[in-house]
């Protein structure tokens, strides 16, 4: 004998008790909501990271052989560009410099308005990243570089990334700052963002570069030693091809990569050796054991609750088919049910995050179809543990 509505008991067994359901969703949704901010938090990592490696404008990219990251400063010498300028199909070649040591930011217009009182940590002075390069050159993908590419070029100017951490103080353009003890006047605003190890960002010309952050280099020129060679190629070239030749051609101090490669070195870097992607991930796998827990218990209940039913069903000759249908489709609604809340407040709070810090936290489709996926798996599985609860009830139960 075989019902005709399913789905209708499994919905009247969960909406029977408003109160209990209403406590299941809540469980079921703060797992997903655990889960959604872990990857959404792990996303966030590796896209703000990235941000900079996306933005440079390069076909192929020149590091020092022992660079296996953009924020270990490992510079090589700039002859390697016009080396590189040699080669066969490389049309143009532009080094960038990056400074995390030396640029410690403090806003003058903070320290005037402190008066006597402490001053604030903006007015004390916090580390700032640096990016340095000639403003007439396509060294960057960000539109506001080509729009203040004439005011970079005066003495004592740079940009400021809008994204910063609020410790650098109201940063505007025409604000008064001071870097690395000298003084300099902030003319346009970019966006980049912020990662887990940069607050804030500012951009500056080379010549600016040397003036204010001038690092010893060979023959005492700041600008000898690049940290980033850009490498663009002349039309109809192919990266590979080009990357070989230039691997014959060049000493083996530098390495060439396509900016794929340098992409997925740094990705790899940030996820396999060190601990906070592999944190990410543990965070994610408790949400789900969690979940898990949240579901059983709450299916054990209802099924508790309602055995005497179940048994009279049994007694009717109804077959254990049936009753797995039953607890399966309960798992399916709960985990529905759950994860809409789940995702509502994860996006909420990836829009709070990404406001506060910088960082690129969004909640993506990626994420959404993954957290939703792994829902209807953490409940299924709950529903299966619960099944032998059903498949063993006795219609003698009944007296």
């Amino acid at each position: 004998m075989m019902p005709a509505h399913r789905t209708f008991l499994a919905w009247k067994n969960l909406v029977h008790d408003r109160r209990r359901l209403l406590l299941a969703l809540g469980g079921i949704g703060f797992a997903v909501l655990l889960m959604c901010m872990q990857l959404s938090f792990q996303q966030a990592l590796f896209d703000s990271t990235l941000a900079l490696v996306r933005a440079l404008n390069a076909d192929l990219v020149i590091t020092s052989q022992a660079k296996y990251t953009v924020v270990v400063r490992e510079p090589f010498t700039r002859r390697r560009l016009y080396q590189a300028l040699a080669c066969q199909g490389v049309e143009t070649a532009y080094p960038l410099y990056v400074e995390t040591q030396l640029s410690i930011l403090k806003n003058l217009d903070e320290a005037l308005t402190a008066g006597g009182r402490e001053p604030s940590e903006a007015a004390k002075g916090q580390p700032v990243r640096v990016l340095a390069f000639d403003p007439s050159q396509s060294v960057l993908d960000i539109p506001q570089v080509r729009q203040y590419a004439r005011e970079l070029q005066l003495p004592g100017t740079a940009l400021f990334d809008v994204r910063s951490k609020e410790t650098y103080g109201q940063v505007r353009p025409g604000s008064q700052v001071e870097l690395a003890g000298q003084r300099v006047r902030i003319v346009g605003m970019f966006a980049l963002g912020t990662d887990f190890s940069t607050d804030g960002n500012m951009i500056t010309s080379d010549i600016n570069f040397r003036a204010i952050l001038g690092r010893p280099g060979p023959g005492n020129d700041p600008l000898a030693s690049v940290d980033i060679g850009l490498l663009k190629l002349a039309p109809g070239q192919h990266p590979e091809q080009v990357k070989r030749r230039l691997g014959q051609l060049l000493p083996d101090d530098v390495i060439v990569m396509t900016r794929q490669e340098f992409e997925d070195q740094e990705r790899r870097f940030w996820e396999q050796s060190t601990p906070i992607g592999y944190v990410f991930w543990l965070g994610t796998v408790m949400g789900f054991v969690v979940g898990i827990v949240i579901c059983y218990q709450i299916l054990y209940a209802d099924i508790a609750d309602h055995l005497g039913e179940f048994a009279t069903l049994k007694a009717m000759g109804y077959q254990g088919r049936y009753f797995i249908g039953v607890v399966l489709q309960e798992a399916v609604l709960l985990s529905l049910l759950g994860f809409l809340p789940g995702v509502a407040v994860s996006q909420l709070l990836c829009m709070a995050v990404a406001a506060w810090t910088g960082l690129l936290v969004e909640l993506k489709w990626s994420v959404v179809v993954l957290v939703l996926t792994l829902s209807v798996v953490m409940c299924v599985a709950s529903g299966c543990l619960t099944m032998r609860k059903v498949l063993t009830a006795d219609p003698a139960e009944l007296f």
